[in-house]
């Protein structure tokens, strides 16, 4: 057998073995728009319980506006996000149950997490994605997952105090001679 033969059927292999596995993460047109019914369906319930938000619409309406450009992944998230929500402003309208020490917990997770973002920020050493994490937390305790609401604030936290130790320990660098500076 020849080297040439043998690339070709480790290649042929590897498309046999990949192509399957990519139907688990796209997401089709089809998904998309059934996700944002299902988010319509459950704002529509939230304003006949009086507690639909204005976040909500938005998010709703930002996914119609994304279909065009194919962005069928985000469409559907952002619909899924807007339905949680709305979901459970309805729940809480009809007298669910929140647990109270979760809820401050992910309230606290998140004010922590927003107060190491700002003397991260203080001096320039804010990370890219610590906002993120921070949005990404309050959406997840609005629709009541606490427990993910204050794992994530955790992981922003720490990430702006980890900013805030790196900025201060590269507070008097300077680059090395041999870099130019630009005028």
């Amino acid at each position: 057998m020849s080297i040439r033969s043998v690339i070709r059927t480790i290649f042929i292999g590897g498309l046999l073995v990949a192509l399957p596995m990519t139907s688990a993460w796209a997401t089709h047109r089809s998904e998309a728009e059934q996700a944002i019914e299902e988010a319509k369906a459950a704002h529509a319930a939230a304003q006949t319980a009086g507690v639909a938000s204005e976040e909500t619409a938005s998010m709703i309406k930002e996914a119609e506006a994304i279909m065009p450009d194919r962005q069928f992944t985000k469409a559907r998230e952002l619909s899924l996000k807007a339905m949680k929500q709305d979901t459970f402003a309805v729940e809480q309208a009809q007298g669910g149950t929140v647990d109270a020490g979760a809820a401050k917990q992910a309230e606290e997770a998140i004010a922590a997490a927003e107060a190491a973002r700002k003397k991260a920020s203080s001096v320039r050493g804010e990370w890219r994605d610590t906002g993120k994490l921070i949005k990404e937390a309050q959406d997840l305790a609005n629709s009541g997952d606490f427990a993910s609401a204050i794992a994530l604030a955790e992981k922003a936290r720490r990430q702006g105090e980890m900013g805030y130790e790196q900025a201060m320990r590269e507070k008097g660098a300077t680059f090395p001679s041999y870099v130019k500076k630009q005028q």
